[in-house]
Parts: C-alpha cells; sequence; structure tokens
C-alpha cells in the first residue's frame, strides 16, 4: 500500500456520467475511498454527455494546463487526478500528479491496495521497448492485424476505437483432412463455441436417459411414433430396433452447429466493417519487419506496409507421429464429420481430447481414450481422477499406458489400431489430440527478425512485444501463453490501449480462470495443490 501521509490522498477523476470505462474507474476507487476513508478522498466531476467533457477537457484546454506530456494525448474518459491541496473543482494549478485513464487508474488502485516495503508512491517497472511508432510515418496503416480470431479482432476493433488506421488479415489453411472455416479463430469455428454446443447437447441426451423416468417423465421410442417425417436417418440401422428414449441424429446436429457458426463468421465480418478496420482474406507472410505479402486463395499477391503489426494467428493440432497417422482426424475436423464418427478412439489425455470423448460418449458413440501418461497434466490430481472415475462410470473406456504405434484401413473403411503395449482394435474414427503448435510455419519471421521457439513455432514475447520491437504478438502463438479465448481478448485490448492511448496496464498472466467441459465439469484459478506445494513448500 502507498506510504501513511498527514491526510489522505485526493483523487480526481473526470468524465462524462454514461461513459463505462469512467463508471468502472470511478467505482474501483469509490470503493477504496469506503475501504480506506483515512487514505484516500474520491472527488468525482461527471459531466452531462460526451461533448461537455471533451469541451472542458480539449476546447478549454484543461488537459494543455498540466504538466505532464501524456495528459496532453489523453482525449478518452476519464481523466484523472491526484490533488495536493485536495480543491473540490478541476484546478489545473492543484496537480501534484497525472494519473491517466481507465487502466492507469485501475493500475494505480491495484498500486494503492497493495501492500509496499518500498519507501515512496511510485515502484519503477519495465516498460515496453520503443517501437519507433510517429504519427505521420509513411506506411499504409498504423497497425496490421495478422489473424482473425478472437485475440486479433479484439486488438483491431480497439486499436481502431482509439483513432488508429487498422486493417486484419485472416486465411485459413485447410486441415490435413480437408476441413477450412470462417473469420473468428479456433474457438469460434472448431474450439469453444462447437465444443459446448455439443457438450450441451450431450448432457441433455444423457439427463433424459438416467433422469427423465425418476421424475415420472416417459418420452416415445420413435420420433415416428408422434406422427412426424424426420429429415435425417437416425442413427440406428433398419434392422436395428429403434432404442426407448431421445435418438441423436448427428447429421442434424453438425448441421445446426455449423449453421450457427456461420452466423457468428458474418456477425464479425460485420463488427470489423463498423469499426472501420479493412479486413482482407489473404494469407500473410512478412517480408521485412514493415512489410507482408498478401496471398489471395487464387495466388494473386500484393504488398501490405504498416507501422506495427500484430500476431496472432494461433494454433493448430500436432499431427500423430506413427505408421498411418494421417488416416487419424483432429479436433479441426470433428465438428464438421457428415456422419457419426462411431465407435471412437481419443488419442491423448488433453483437455481436448477428453472433452471430445466425453461429448461423442454422451451421443451414444463407443469411445476410448489412449492416455500416454497421466489425464490432465498440470490440473489438481484429485479433480482430475474424479473426472476420470466419472467418466469410467459413464461408461468411457481408457487404455492407459499406451500409444498408437501404428494404423492401416480394414474392411468397411474402419482402422487397426496397434498400441504399444501389442493389443489392437478397430475404430470408426481415430481422433488425435496430442497437443498443438504455432501457426507459424510459412509467416517468414526470420525475415521480420523475430525469435521463436523452433520445437512449437511460437513467438517469445515480453509485454506482448516481440524481439522487433513492433512487431507483437498475443493469445496461442505466444510462448508460455495460456491456450485460452479470453486470455487474448483481453491481452489483444490492453496492447491496444498501450499503443494507441498511452494506457500502461499490463496483461495477468498469472490467476487466470479456466473450465474443463468434460461431463462433469472442472474449473479452477490459480495454482493446483501440487504446483503450489512445489512453489511453496519447497
Amino acid at each position: 500500500m502507498q506510504n501513511a501521509i498527514s491526510g489522505p490522498v485526493c483523487l480526481h477523476i473526470a468524465g462524462w456520467s454514461s461513459c463505462s470505462y469512467y463508471s468502472r474507474a470511478a467505482s474501483v476507487v469509490g470503493s477504496l475511498s469506503i475501504l480506506f476513508p483515512q487514505r484516500l478522498k474520491v472527488v468525482n466531476h461527471a459531466f452531462a454527455d460526451r461533448g461537455s467533457y471533451r469541451q472542458w477537457l480539449i476546447e478549454d484546454g484543461f488537459r494543455e494546463k498540466v504538466k505532464d506530456a501524456r495528459a496532453t494525448k489523453q482525449s478518452s474518459s476519464p481523466f484523472v487526478w491526484v490533488s495536493s491541496k485536495g480543491s473540490p473543482e478541476p484546478d489545473h494549478t492543484d496537480i501534484a500528479k497525472f494519473v491517466g485513464g481507465h487502466d492507469d487508474t485501475l493500475e494505480w488502485a491495484r498500486s494503492f491496495a497493495t501492500p509496499s516495503t518500498t519507501d515512496g508512491d511510485d515502484v519503477p517497472k519495465e516498460t515496453m521497448v520503443d517501437d519507433g511508432h510517429i504519427a505521420d510515418h509513411p506506411y499504409e496503416y498504423d497497425l496490421v492485424v495478422i489473424g482473425g480470431g478472437s485475440g486479433g479482432m479484439a486488438a483491431a476493433k480497439e486499436a481502431a476505437d482509439n483513432g488508429a488506421k487498422v486493417a486484419c488479415l485472416d486465411f485459413v489453411k485447410p486441415s490435413p483432412a480437408g476441413t477450412s472455416w470462417g473469420l473468428g479463430g479456433t474457438c469460434v469455428n472448431v474450439g469453444c463455441i462447437p465444443k459446448k454446443l455439443m457438450h450441451f447437447g450431450a448432457l441433455l441426451q444423457e439427463s433424459m436417459e438416467h433422469d427423465l423416468e425418476s421424475y415420472g417423465i416417459d418420452l416415445p421410442t420413435a420420433t415416428e411414433e408422434k406422427g412426424e417425417k424426420m429429415d435425417f436417418e437416425p442413427t440406428t440401422t433398419p434392422e436395428e430396433e429403434a432404442p426407448d428414449g431421445p435418438i441423436v441424429v448427428w447429421e442434424k446436429v453438425r448441421k445446426n452447429v455449423q449453421n450457427y457458426i456461420r452466423s457468428l463468421n458474418f456477425k464479425y465480418r460485420v463488427a470489423l466493417r463498423e469499426k472501420n478496420v479493412t479486413y482482407f482474406n489473404k494469407l500473410a507472410k512478412f517480408v521485412d519487419a514493415h512489410t507482408i505479402e498478401a496471398t489471395d486463395k487464387k495466388g494473386r499477391t500484393s504488398t501490405i506496409t504498416a507501422s506495427r503489426f500484430l500476431i496472432s494467428v494461433g494454433g493448430r493440432p500436432s499431427d500423430l507421429e506413427c505408421e498411418g497417422g494421417d488416416l487419424a482426424i483432429s479436433s479441426d475436423d470433428v465438428f464438421s464429420m457428415e456422419k457419426s464418427p462411431g465407435k471412437t478412439l481419443c488419442v491423448g489425455a488433453s483437455y481436448i481430447s477428453l472433452e471430445c470423448a466425453g461429448f461423442l460418449a454422451g451421443y451414444g458413440n463407443d469411445v476410448t481414450v489412449a492416455v500416454r501418461s497421466i489425464l490432465l497434466r498440470g490440473f489438481d490430481r484429485d479433480c482430475v481422477k474424479r473426472i476420470g472415475d466419472y467418466m469410467e462410470n459413464r461408461g468411457i473406456k481408457f487404455k492407459n499406458e499406451v500409444t498408437p504405434i501404428k494404423m492401416e484401413k480394414v474392411d468397411d473403411d474402419r482402422i487397426l489400431v496397434t498400441f504399444s503395449d501389442g493389443s489392437s482394435d478397430t475404430y470408426d474414427t481415430v481422433l488425435v489430440a496430442v497437443g498443438r503448435r504455432a501457426d507459424t510455419d510459412k509467416l517468414g519471421l526470420e525475415e521480420a527478425g523475430v525469435n521463436f521457439n523452433p520445437k512449437n513455432g511460437k513467438i517469445y514475447t515480453k509485454f506482448e512485444q516481440s524481439s522487433m520491437p513492433n512487431i507483437y504478438a498475443v493469445g496461442d502463438v505466444m510462448e508460455g501463453c495460456p491456450e485460452l479465448t479470453p486470455v487474448a481478448i483481453q491481452a489483444g485490448q490492453l496492447l491496444a490501449r498501450r499503443l494507441f492511448v498511452n494506457a500502461t496496464a499490463l496483461m495477468d498472466y498469472v490467476n487466470i480462470c479456466t473450465t474443463v467441459f468434460t461431463p462433469i465439469e472442472y474449473a479452477c484459478v490459480g495454482l493446483s495443490e501440487e504446483d503450489a506445494r512445489k512453489q511453496f513448500c519447497g
């Protein structure tokens, strides 16, 4: 916390009353003043609307009278400073320290409420390297974002909101199985969104199967009994008797999920246009630190220049390295399969593998998980054991301490898998989820002078800034970054504010919430018990 002084710190916060950034910052510092009334006094200057606020701040010249270069560039709401005399009205002669805008105020609040052993109010912090950006640079764009996923689009829209001229390039290279998708990145197209839809559908299926009878609710044995015509064939064959309870029609599941995703693809295109972000459906490759070559789907190339670049290309699934490994599909493919996966082998013990195994089994498929070492490495072991036990009780089989060493096609287009323990079995589908690597192989990072990890293609960064100061990265493409959509979004927004409105708030990558959507869901934040013991107990 800040050092004790003779009287409370007097913090002034000005903005227009309906501005969400002003309201949030005012609420935070107001709460602190209630908690520490002897240490902090907050004076609010709420203007009726944006016009009157800008009239006072810019046209009437209040910011120009503040002896801080940052203040003269601050045009957004709020405008925050510390006064020395505690003046009740805005007084440029009574400004002891200019705090900044929304992000700077939240950072100031964190510092105020954090115990400190240093003398003085300010703790020196490392900052980003100067990237050489100037207002009248000779390039086409202030910022070019490479990758139209969650983090890239968040950064692009935030930068455009703050006056930057922005372009966004997105181009999806088909998976080895031939699957491709639209704007929005992994989460929207082949990750969080379709996964959760199928997860929720599987939970409904299981709930109806196991719970409805207990509540006195009976279902007809088949849809035809209600006199309805089915648009798709059910998963049972004509020779099989229709099962009691609900019938899963995979083709209908796939169609509805894909239609929803396409609606999101369209909305993202519209959102970029509304923010005046120029969108290119082109594949980018660096020529140098300020130039990229952009190639469209017909192979035509053009060059685009920018003062700054943001790489947010995300990652793609790692291949299964065994004989016949190309017969497997990945999570990039499972949500768009034309037919039900049928008897499925999920290779890997990651959350992606277990989530896919969960909803596939929930939809009535025979599912086996091949585990090389342990389930959900890095998560709390007690919780992980409960997940594994629950899945086994639901009929999901686990082959422990094995890996596939050979896969080959057999009769009826099925796949015979031989495992490292000498056993073998035949499956309709083999889904591999053994890790991911950054999608940077053909990005030309060497030409741009960007350092990266050769093992996984991920970019080394500090404060989202690469070894080339004007080239940044957010999301899964960063080395050491949690592969989570909300993390990429928050990091992209904070970075854009630091680059274009002189904000200082940095992304906190430590205490991040995450959820595993296995049949029994698991959410956590912070260190697992095992990691906490290693870190704090020696």
